[in-house]
């Protein structure tokens, strides 16, 4: 019987830690859902039994089972419950002395401060002034609804049993004369209500008692009780704020249009400068690519034209035939020449597809036509040819045709090796002489070599130049065979620049 393998180790942390994970999100649920339940309380109202209870301003006292207010202080409030109770009931007696009275129960408070209004949630109670059952919202500011005027009036030193659910956002209420058993119903809703909140007790202005305080966890038949009796569900009033063109508005306005001008001036000069370096950059290409063809043909003809000459002045004797064999192949480079500036305007510089295949016999063709039977030319193949693909094989044509023109041109080699070696994923070329070598730094490159270099960055490559006087020219290149990311570009800049800072300093 064959034993199935035991998991590896970290597939048992991996399913440990989710299965930890896991229990502390049920248990958070679980913690928050219990927070948010209300438990049925009757508050027991004794004087040394205030642990309950939180003072917002004002004066308050238990005496004889009720809680009362000694203060016409406005807006004092005193706080109970949680702030994650959210659907509940709340049932209170209130008595109240005075002319003129103001004093409730708030519901789901929350930010509460000393102050008229100072706190976010419900208040619903009673007013002597017009008689009226009053409910509303507080938010640092005061919303009301309709107030209903309660049968019979409100009246001090009578008790009068208030009770209030909150489910949803809909809030309803009643109030009963104990005395005269009238009774009066209000009912209040809104789309964007405060969900969750303490309740307590609210005065604004009266010696005002509340006893039988209770509390207890409301259901949705809790809420159409009360509401059925309204005579109607009241939404708050949206007041219409101040007109939008206010100072602040219309400079913030105006620091806007001038944000915008000063961006779109911004932007516009950031595209000429672009569009100018773009021409720029444009012009150099073009300048290299004409160099590339023109210049090197060039270069091959002076060659030629410089070879007759030498002869004649050291008085080789030279019969017409060798001469006519010389000048034809100055004519053969004038005419490869002319062939090839006008592939080069026609093309743009692009290489073509027998380049990405044959890189190597055409740049040992170029050094042949160029250099004729007075150099030895070879070409050697390093590992297994790979079509390159067109950046690289356009880079690489041109920097080794610009190392062989500057060999025959200015290093009077008598051997010219080029070398096309892949491997490991790269392309490696290497135009090597034997000629008279100079003495390279990067202050002092001429247009050709910085053509060359110009164009080894942008196949994301470094061009190396080893020369050394009396002892030839080395000129090697290496480049991937993949397309070359921005990444590797931008690397092998810096790569090439901190070079660069490194043999200036070692020159100095």
């Amino acid at each position: 019987m064959r034993l199935p393998r035991a998991l590896p180790a970290g597939w048992l942390t991996a399913v440990l830690g989710l299965a930890l994970l896991g229990a502390g999100a049920w248990a958070w649920l679980h913690w928050q859902r219990a927070k948010s339940v209300v438990p049925a309380h009757t508050y027991q109202l004794q004087a040394d039994n205030t642990a309950d209870w939180t003072p917002y301003g004002g004066s308050w006292q238990i005496v004889d089972g009720a809680i009362k207010s000694n203060s016409y202080e406005r807006g004092a409030k005193l706080l109970a419950g949680s702030h994650y109770w959210g659907n509940y009931t709340m049932t209170s007696d209130i008595w109240f002395e005075g002319p003129a009275a103001d004093m409730g129960v708030v519901i789901r408070t929350n930010d509460e401060t000393e102050g008229v209004d100072a706190y976010r949630g419900y208040f619903v109670g009673i007013r002597s002034l017009d008689g009226t059952l009053v409910m509303g919202r507080a938010n640092y500011s005061w919303t009301e609804v309709l107030p209903v005027t309660i049968p019979g009036g409100v009246h001090p030193f009578n008790w009068y049993r208030l009770r209030v659910t909150a489910y949803g956002c809909d809030v309803a209420a009643s109030v009963t004369n104990l005395a005269t058993q009238q009774t009066a119903w209000i009912a209040f809703q809104e789309h964007f209500c405060v969900q969750s909140g303490r309740f307590g007790l609210r005065t604004l202005n009266a010696n005002a008692q509340w006893r039988n305080i209770a509390v207890e966890p409301a259901s949705w038949g809790d809420l159409e009780a009360l509401k059925q009796h309204a005579a109607f569900v009241q939404h708050p009033v949206v007041v219409d704020g101040p007109p939008w063109w206010t100072p602040w508005h219309v400079g913030m306005l105006f620091a806007a249009a001038l944000a915008f001008a000063l961006l779109t001036q911004l932007s516009y000069f950031r595209f000429q400068n672009w569009k100018a370096q773009t021409i720029t950059r444009e012009r150099e290409r073009l300048a290299h690519d004409i160099h590339d063809t023109m210049a090197q043909g060039f270069a091959g003809v002076g060659y030629q034209i410089q070879g007759i000459r030498s002869s004649i002045v050291r008085g080789d004797r030279l019969d017409a035939r060798h001469i006519a064999d010389q000048l034809s192949v100055a004519y053969q480079l004038v005419r490869s020449c002319h062939e090839e500036a006008s592939r080069t305007i026609a093309m743009l510089g692009s290489a073509s597809p027998r380049i990405q295949h044959n890189l190597l016999g055409a740049l040992a063709e170029t050094a042949h036509r160029t250099a004729g039977d007075n150099i030895k030319v070879t070409a050697e193949l390093h590992g297994n040819a790979t079509p390159l693909n067109l950046r690289v094989a356009d880079a690489l044509l041109h920097i080794g045709q610009e190392a062989i023109a500057n060999a025959l041109s200015h290093g009077d080699p008598s051997v010219l090796k080029v070398t096309l070696s892949y491997q490991d994923g790269s392309v490696e070329l290497t135009v090597e002489d034997n000629g008279t070598g100079f003495e390279f730094s990067p202050e002092s490159a001429g247009f050709g070599i910085l053509g060359m270099q110009k164009r080894a960055r942008n196949v994301g490559s470094i061009l190396e130049i080893d020369s050394t006087p009396g002892a030839g020219t080395k000129v090697r290149i290496q480049a991937s065979l993949q397309e070359t990311g921005l990444r590797n570009r931008v690397l092998a800049v810096i790569k090439n620049r901190i070079k660069n800072l490194y043999s200036l300093a070692a020159n100095r």
